[in-house]
């Protein structure tokens, strides 16, 4: 009868272990799927923003497209970003002159795969409380660690901050007034030089 009692316990903890691994795949799984269907809604929306970095505080708007972000700052310089994810183009308006850079080899890549690689957000660490659900990566390139962090609200998700820490600067922005089903004409994310003569 003990040998009968014995083996029951090994079976009911055997049972409990599988069932804790398995909720928390299946809780891990619906907070992916959460977080992707809620980046993969952010196209066609914008939200206000500040960032702050070691020296300098800057403000402005950033609009999420379907394939590329544009990122307007207003505050202190007038300048916009636009990227994709194998190429952006930096635009000071004040200078009037533009600059193309790559994309797909830097941290910018992140953010694509982020918003619209579901294989690639499972892989990535995930934190979770009441109030918030942080992603963060840490990517290496050309000898520089780039600690990236996305925070999101939760209940419900919002897009709240993201971080980039490289060691020698940190580089914090945060979202507010978030605007969901904006209308973009088909220039507005154009990476035409807007002073190319």
């Amino acid at each position: 009868m003990q040998a009968k009692d014995k083996f029951l316990e090994k079976i009911n903890l055997l049972v409990l272990i599988l069932s804790l691994c398995l909720s928390h795949s299946l809780y891990a799984e619906e907070i992916y799927k959460k977080i992707f269907n809620y980046n993969d809604g952010l196209k066609n929306s914008s939200a206000n923003f500040i960032q702050t970095n070691t020296n300098y505080i800057q403000e402005g708007v950033i609009f999420f497209g379907n394939k590329r972000i544009k990122i307007m700052y207003i505050k202190p310089e007038k300048i916009t970003i636009i990227l994709s994810e194998k190429k952006g183009v930096y635009i000071n308006h004040e200078l009037k002159e533009s600059q193309f850079f790559a994309t797909k080899n830097s941290y910018i890549k992140f953010f694509f795969d982020v918003f619209h690689n579901k294989k690639y957000l499972e892989n990535l660490i995930f934190t979770e409380s009441d109030h918030e659900i942080e992603i963060s990566e840490k990517i290496e390139l050309e000898d520089v660690l780039y600690n990236i962090k996305l925070i999101y609200e939760n209940n419900p998700i919002n897009l709240r901050r993201l971080e980039i820490d490289d060691n020698n600067e940190k580089t914090k922005m945060g979202f507010s007034n978030h605007r969901t089903v904006e209308v973009f004409e088909k220039k507005f994310f154009s990476m035409v030089d807007p002073y190319l003569n």
